[in-house]
């Protein structure tokens, strides 16, 4: 990409981040730039109908040109196609259960998966529910936008284990140990025997896409496969989100 596209592209990002018109000097400095290179951008955009000027001031907005782009990108979007490659990654690379999922309310649905070729597997159909403070996809869902799950749920949790956690302070704890893994585990929460490592897939703003992740018997959670299963999640999670245009913001 040439350096004048990259920028064109950067003012566009920094304009949607205004509630309000921007003058040209506040754009330019956010930018970094010059105000005569960042006014030439601007004209140029404004001849293409992405960005216009506001009367009688001249400060600068966008268009609905953009909104009406990102409407018709996402009528096409189709998350299950997008990550099928990451979960066949992150099944060759441990050998496991890969799945993907989604926020439903205060619960993660399943809608993709390939099973392990193993024997002894999970019971994990398209379509099953977790709660979301039980689940390793559901954590990891809580672990990308904190403020706004936490606040969903309410003490007592309800408990399906011995080692669901029983109240949201400590669900938070671990959220926190999530967060600074790039993963979140659970062993046992919702199903005793049951284990799981995920990561959020980067949506728009804090909130994600969905999740990837592992499901498979506590037994072989051992702490020498763990390691490499969450590095195999985590990389999957951050190529997925780099591919849908989220993993550098």
């Amino acid at each position: 990409m040439s350096e004048t596209a990259e920028k064109a592209i950067k003012v566009l990002e920094v304009l949607s981040s205004y509630d309000a018109p921007v003058r040209l000097v506040d754009l330019s400095r956010q930018m970094q730039m010059n105000k005569s290179t960042t006014y030439r951008l601007l004209e140029k955009l404004r001849q293409l109908g992405y960005v216009r000027q506001d009367e009688p001031n001249g400060r600068y907005m966008l268009t609905v040109r953009m909104w009406e782009i990102g409407v018709r990108a996402f009528r096409r979007f189709d998350l299950r196609a997008w990550a099928r490659p990451h979960l066949e990654d992150i099944h060759r690379a441990t050998n496991e259960t890969a799945v993907l999922a989604i926020l439903d309310g205060r619960e993660v649905v399943i809608i993709d998966k390939i099973d392990s070729a193993q024997a002894i597997q999970p019971f994990s159909p398209l379509g099953s529910r977790t709660p979301l403070h039980c689940s390793s996809l559901g954590k990891a869902l809580i672990a990308a936008d904190p403020q706004t799950l936490l606040a969903t749920l309410s003490d007592p949790l309800q408990s399906f284990t011995p080692r669901t956690a029983p109240s949201v302070a400590r669900l938070a704890a671990e959220i926190e140990t999530a967060r600074a893994e790039g993963v979140a585990v659970a062993v046992d929460e919702f199903r005793e025997g049951v284990s799981g490592v995920a990561a959020p897939i980067a949506g728009m703003e804090r909130t994600p896409f969905g999740v990837l992740g592992v499901t498979l018997p506590t037994a072989r959670a051992t702490p020498d496969r763990l390691p490499g299963i969450k590095t195999a999640v985590r990389t999957a999670a951050a190529a997925l989100s780099t591919a849908l245009g989220r993993g550098a913001g």
